[in-house]
């Protein structure tokens, strides 16, 4: 019971931001940005090191603690931003992509969805605007993307999420668990596959180097390219100035031959190749940067 009414109190609070303009929550989140780190400071410090490292690897000279200190405001901003975006997707995602997302290369999204080529998976890292990729896929391929999503603690929200990002956002939405089978069959039927990639959550990972330092990925994504023999891309949509946006999409190799897992891992060697040149555009838009990423860097 009080479960059910924290889920109904949940939705009614997210129904409730999706109907508030735009440029109010945006001003919500840009004073969120200049307190956010004094309240959270221990994030803020985890934040402030990683950003670091990633400012260092694109730009060849450490950053400026005045840099660095502008550079966690932003990253505080965007988080709220993403929370914003998941609020308001439902009931304006599509009417966004219409409207203010350019996409830097139209010939390259129009060759991902070229039918004849197969399945297709379509990763992400918890960067820029997240919630745009999904619709992006949906609207140019005419296909219903495949997105598994993580279990929720709480049934009503659980129900609630399943069809508003199903519905709003024209995806297929699936439980992770057993959401392999249902990828595999979804790829092997020539359609498309949509996953987020940058954070391992769960088992060993794989080691890659991203932005010049040992990290780890999750070896979902490569590890389903190889088995399934599908194209491999990674998608990312960034925040620019005046509400716009644009889109960006990257192939990534994989091996037709070898040993499975040193397939994968060059698959993913790829992927991490890919999110660094993304990234490197924003970086402030990557909240992945408030959790341990690198072990030297863990705390």
């Amino acid at each position: 019971m009080v479960s059910a009414l924290l889920g109904y109190l949940i939705i009614g609070a997210l129904s409730f931001v999706s109907r508030l303009p735009e440029s109010l929550l945006i001003a919500i989140a840009k004073v969120w940005g200049s307190i956010g780190p004094r309240l959270m400071r221990a994030r803020a410090a985890l934040a402030r090191k990683n950003l670091a490292r990633v400012y260092l690897h694109r730009d060849g000279v450490a950053p400026t603690s005045r840099v660095l200190n502008r550079g966690v405001e932003l990253l505080f901003e965007h988080h709220l931003r993403f929370y914003i975006e998941t609020a308001r997707a439902p009931r304006h995602a599509r009417k966004i992509i219409a409207t203010r997302v350019q996409l830097e290369s139209e010939e390259s999204v129009r060759a991902a969805f070229t039918r004849e080529s197969g399945g297709a998976i379509f990763l992400a890292a918890h960067f820029g605007a997240i919630e745009l990729p999904g619709s992006i896929l949906a609207d140019r391929s005419g296909m219903k993307p495949v997105a598994p999503m993580e279990e929720l603690g709480n049934p009503v929200l659980q129900r609630w999420m399943l069809r508003v990002r199903g519905e709003g956002l024209g995806l297929r939405i699936i439980r992770a668990q057993g959401a392999a089978a249902v990828m595999s069959e979804e790829l092997a039927a020539g359609g498309i596959v949509g996953l987020v990639g940058d954070r391992n959550i769960a088992g060993r990972g794989v080691p890659v180097s991203l932005f010049g330092s040992p990290a780890r990925l999750p070896i979902g994504a490569g590890l389903l390219a190889v088995e399934s023999g599908a194209r491999l891309f990674v998608a990312a949509v960034i925040r620019e100035d005046r509400g716009l946006y644009t889109g960006y999409i990257r192939q990534v190799e994989v091996p037709a031959t070898g040993d499975r897992m040193e397939r994968t891992k060059v698959a993913l060697v790829g992927v991490a190749a890919a999110f660094e040149e993304l990234i490197s555009k924003a970086p402030e838009q990557w909240w992945t940067l408030f959790y341990p990423i690198w072990d030297d860097l863990s705390s």
